[in-house]
């Protein structure tokens, strides 16, 4: 249909993002729903477009419970559902319209106009926002009213696409500046670097917290509350030609990045490990990837299917029916369900974390009328009927998992009779690089393997690799090249098909390259802790989880490096609170910092000492350190009782007018007489009284 369009600016919502569909009808209240769900629903709001309608589905029971059609002034436009809880907008995309349906009831409640073409809304945490991403303007709307809240606020266009972490937060990337915007409400607050300005940002909410992925730089941030963590990517990220797709919401820690040539990079940012799968795919069209437990869903928009990649097996599970080919694949992840619609289509899919599948009839008219009677919970949801194949056939469709399958329309081969490559991926950590494979099953008519080998990026064998090779009837295995640095290096290789041509010597069917660095990024230091010291503090830690870790101290005035778990910091003022920060990094990239935090006061070393030296005339107290402040008593003569001192400071220069052998710039600060004083510390037997110097039995006072 011609009111069906994808653009960059405007392809992603948020997390509550359904789909785009095609309106030509005017019904108010046909069906209801709720969106106030209970402990058992795991429900979602899909297009259907066909029909004019929006309709909710219950995921475990696999059944549209609700529908509603939309509103006359939408007809033919290009409109989008977003969805948090209770707050269910409609968003026109053609005309900046928003309009709220009341879920308890299915009816339109309001609509307001709230920007134009290139207006990305989102609501989460019981916040709503629209972005510009044109014009760069950011304002918080009421999610019932929909009218403004606080004034707007302009960051510098284009910007990328946003999203509402799970404290509520809206991250909005501003590439040109290479940095990330946060709003709490309709405050801004500090933007957070994460790249060079003009980068290539692209954001994903794991988790429900922030990842921004810089595809110029090949790395990535995460944001947490504590702080950020950078990883760095494989090298080959910088060379996709449009950025690498990410998904707009990933329901765990793992952000799945689709680059070029099937290039597929699944980033764990639990553990900072970022592994390389080098995926045989045909030269279509494809949407970003998602995740949802072990498994990859790839919408292959040129086929209308969605590949499906197992991850922990290594291999493709059978692709799954999404659309027609060239047709619209929206995919939303929530509730621990991966939802894929085709806004004109009558059928729904909804994935659970097992791989089990659900077909979802949109135009159902068996649904519940007047107030919504929730579904109940199965305890074996389809009760394992259907085909095991997502295909459906029994009643709420298959909860089995797909078996295994080739991608359609393999890639052609340079020689057709040449075995299928296998499917590698590569991670590396302690100074090595693993790469696993999974053999490919082999078409008719094609030579058979002898062998399997790693091969560097030129395409030799590589040496010293452990195994050196694979019998030609594994099924499967990992290739370990060690010792190897801890830098930013990516290892590039790949596993090959040995066989035997026409021409009896040994040939390689390659599989894509896979690349990754020789370790992890580091995990936070554990148990850090100060001891504070006479101007500086003695900092002790735990070990990073990570291997070949250097930690970089920073404190307020200084930084500086370490290579195991303590470091002492001098040169610090006394009287203040300091705080430190301990980053662990290594070639793969950096921690969360911890930090911690020391009061260094000299007041709690404080020494009681007697006083001397006043043999034959009182001795002046003062104010300060000076012989020019204001005198505040006196020792009597002949004075040797107990004195505080609380801490030294260097003053005036006094010299003894009955022995001219006294001299001293070194103050003491006392108690005294229920008073705190100043005096030369001439009078006094700290131990360097008589020397003239600082006594390490004592602070210094700042």
């Amino acid at each position: 249909m011609g009111c069906f369009r994808r653009d960059r600016l405007t392809g992603q919502v948020a997390a509550g993002l359904v789909g785009v569909l095609c309106v030509g009808a005017l019904v108010y209240g046909v069906g209801t729903a709720s969106a106030r769900y209970k402990l058992s629903d795991v429900g979602a709001w899909l297009s259907a477009g066909a029909k004019g309608l929006v309709v909710h589905a219950n995921g475990l029971a696999g059944k549209v419970d609700g529908k509603a059609a939309v509103p006359a002034q939408l007809r033919g436009h290009h409109i989008k559902i977003v969805q948090d809880g209770t707050t269910v907008l409609l968003v026109d995309e053609d005309t900046g319209v928003v309009s709220r349906i009341d879920p308890s009831q299915l009816t339109i409640t309001g609509s307001r106009p709230v920007g134009g073409p290139g207006l990305q809304v989102l609501a989460g945490a019981g916040a709503a926002y629209t972005v510009d991403l044109v014009k760069g303007l950011v304002q918080q709307i009421d999610p019932l009213r929909l009218t403004p809240l606080g004034a707007a606020t302009t960051l510098t266009a284009p910007l990328g696409q946003a999203g509402i972490d799970a404290d509520g937060i809206l991250w909005v990337p501003e590439p040109r500046t290479g940095k990330v915007v946060p709003f709490r409400g309709s405050g801004q607050g500090a933007p957070v670097g994460v790249g060079e300005p003009g980068d290539r940002l692209a954001l994903t909410i794991a988790a429900g917290r922030p990842v921004i992925v810089d595809g110029t730089s090949a790395t990535a941030l995460v944001v947490r509350p504590e702080g950020t963590q950078r990883i760095n990517l494989p090298a080959p990220v910088a060379r996709a030609r449009d950025g690498v797709k990410v998904p707009a919401v990933a329901d765990g820690q793992i952000v799945p990045m689709l680059g070029d040539g099937g290039a597929l990079y699944l980033l764990n940012t639990g553990v900072g490990r970022v592994d390389s799968v080098a995926l045989r795919m045909p030269a279509h069209a494809f949407e970003p990837p998602h995740v949802l437990g072990s498994r990859v869903y790839l919408p292959d928009r040129t086929s209308g299917r969605l590949l499906v990649f197992n991850v922990d097996g290594n291999t493709w599970e059978r692709p799954i029916a999404a659309t027609r080919p060239g047709g619209t694949i929206e995919i939303l992840v929530r509730d621990h369900m991966l939802w894929v619609n085709d806004p004109n289509g009558a059928i729904a899919l909804a994935f659970d974390p097992s791989g089990g599948v659900k077909r979802i009839k949109k135009y159902d008219d068996r649904i519940p009328g007047g107030a919504r009677r929730p579904l109940p919970v199965q305890a074996e949801p389809g009760g394992g009927r259907g085909n095991r194949n997502g295909a459906g056939g029994g009643p709420g469709g298959s909860n089995g998992v797909p078996p295994q399958g080739r991608p359609p329309k393999a890639p052609v081969k340079k020689d057709p009779t040449a075995p299928d490559p296998p499917t590698p991926a590569a991670s590396g950590d302690g100074g090595s690089v693993k790469v696993r494979f999974t053999p490919a099953a082999q078409p008719p008519g094609v030579y058979p393997v002898t062998r399997f080998v790693l091969l560097d990026q030129a395409g030799a064998p590589v040496a010293g690799a452990s195994p050196a090779r694979f019998p030609a009837n594994t099924r499967g295995g990992t290739f370990t090249v060690g010792g190897l640095t801890c830098d930013t290096t990516t290892h590039i290789y790949k596993v090959a098909a040995q066989y035997r041509g026409k021409d009896g010597k040994a040939a390689y069917s390659e599989s894509g390259d896979v690349g990754a660095t020789a370790c992890t990024a580091p995990g936070p230091a554990t148990a850090l802790a100060a001891t504070g010291v006479n101007h500086g503090a003695n900092l002790t830690w735990g070990a990073s989880s990570g291997y070949d870790v250097t930690y970089d101290i920073a404190w307020d005035g200084g930084t500086a490096t370490a290579a195991g778990t303590s470091k002492s910091v001098t040169g610090l003022a006394n009287g203040r609170t300091h705080t430190f920060t301990v980053t662990a990094r290594n070639g793969a990239g950096s921690s969360t910092p911890v930090s911690v935090s020391e009061t260094l006061d000299p007041a709690a070393h404080a020494r009681t000492y007697n006083g001397h030296h006043n043999e034959t005339t009182n001795t002046y107290l003062h104010t300060g350190p000076a012989t020019t402040t204001p005198r505040d008593g006196s020792f009597p003569k002949g004075f040797t009782g107990a004195v505080k001192v609380i801490c030294q400071e260097t003053g005036d220069r006094v010299q003894d007018q009955q022995d001219g052998s006294l001299v001293s710039t070194v103050w003491d600060k006392i108690e005294y007489g229920g008073r705190v004083r100043w005096v030369s510390d001439i009078y006094v037997t700290t131990p360097g009284s008589d020397s003239g110097t600082f006594s390490s039995t004592l602070w210094g006072c700042g």
